[in-house]
């Protein structure tokens, strides 16, 4: 996945990113909102490794691995979705019951849901990080 950002300074060989409000690149579909219910602040900053020659004020492109997109996606939404299917299955199998299998499904999805977004940031950190592939050209 790639996407434009501007550098707003400039640190040794560290660079200061800001990218515009995603909720903008995207038609303003919510995916940002949090736990909290809040949209996200309308830019973000990052700190990345400057590996080509720019300038404070430069469009640059960022580039992050699609691997790693995939990986930490297919765990945060298919680990709760195993622990659904799991307890449900694993609990009728053994139980026999309709209404111990449907609580124990709805635990495992809470929990594996729980365990998801920790899990997801370590695979996301054994992936990569953004890293800056190059300038961009803009018409004026």
């Amino acid at each position: 996945m790639r996407r434009l950002g501007e550098i707003v300074k400039i640190e040794g060989n560290q660079a200061w990113v800001k990218f515009a409000n995603p909720s903008e690149a995207c038609g303003s579909c919510k995916g940002c909102i949090r736990l909290t219910m809040q949209e996200q602040e309308d830019e973000r900053v990052f700190k990345l490794a400057l590996n080509i020659k720019a300038e404070v004020g430069d469009t640059i492109m960022v580039e992050y691995p699609e691997k790693g997109i995939v990986q930490t996606m297919l765990v945060l939404y298919g680990l709760p979705f195993l622990g659904l299917f799991l307890g449900y299955f694993l609990t009728s199998y053994f139980t026999g019951s309709e209404t111990t299998s449907a609580l124990t499904a709805l635990g495992g999805l809470i929990v594996c849901g729980i365990l998801a977004r920790p899990v997801a940031r370590l695979v996301d950190e054994k992936i990569g990080q953004p890293r800056i592939v190059s300038t961009a050209c803009q018409s004026q």
